[in-house]
């Protein structure tokens, strides 16, 4: 059962009563959903932002699959926080989008209502999201971009992960040499 909520533009929003549906919408309603958040809940505080902001660099930072990760926090409530990363090349955008997913739900995702949307190219995946909670009491929305990268920025990445591995902390690898099943190879053990 959906509730029916009005925004000042005199528009219709549906907001499912139990808060806690994950929901992969389209960019129009994409858009309603964040408004409805942004306009009813007040965002993230500083602190909880800069949290936000260290969980999704460092989950960024540890995949082979990311390299030169930013991530910033605004004062922007369509984007408090924004990231820009490069994804290895001739890895599929299927792949970061669904990888980026996974981040983004385990990582940044409330218990309440959130929304997200991907606008997907070749070499480009951008992924749009917004979360809000009325128990916790407010809203987080973010803007991440991943852009196809270069060999040379991952010069030295597995090398890195290795060592940490080494030193007891988890690690992922990229799929084996000619692997072509799409499956989440990326979360696979070393030997």
């Amino acid at each position: 059962m959906q509730a029916e909520r009005h925004h000042p533009t005199g528009a219709e929003l549906p907001i499912p009563l139990p808060w806690g549906s994950l929901t992969r919408v389209d960019r129009v309603e994409f858009v309603q959903l964040r408004e409805a958040l942004t306009t009813n809940l007040p965002p993230a505080s500083d602190a909880l932002l800069q949290a936000a902001a260290a969980k999704l660099r460092r989950r960024l930072e540890s995949s082979v699959m990311f390299a030169g990760v930013e991530v910033e926090v605004t004062d922007d409530p369509e984007r408090l926080l924004v990231a820009l990363v490069r994804f290895r090349p001739g890895t599929r955008e299927r792949q970061v989008s669904s990888f980026l997913e996974a981040v983004w739900i385990t990582e940044l995702r409330l218990s309440g209502l959130d929304v997200f949307n991907f606008h997907v190219e070749l070499g480009h995946v951008e992924l749009e999201a917004a979360t809000g909670d009325p128990e916790s009491g407010y809203f987080l929305s973010l803007q991440l971009i991943a852009v196809e990268g270069y060999a040379q920025d991952f010069e030295g990445k597995e090398a890195g992960q290795k060592e940490r591995h080494d030193k007891g902390s988890p690690t992922s690898q990229p799929p084996a040499e000619g692997d072509s099943s799409g499956g989440r190879k990326w979360f696979r053990k070393n030997s």
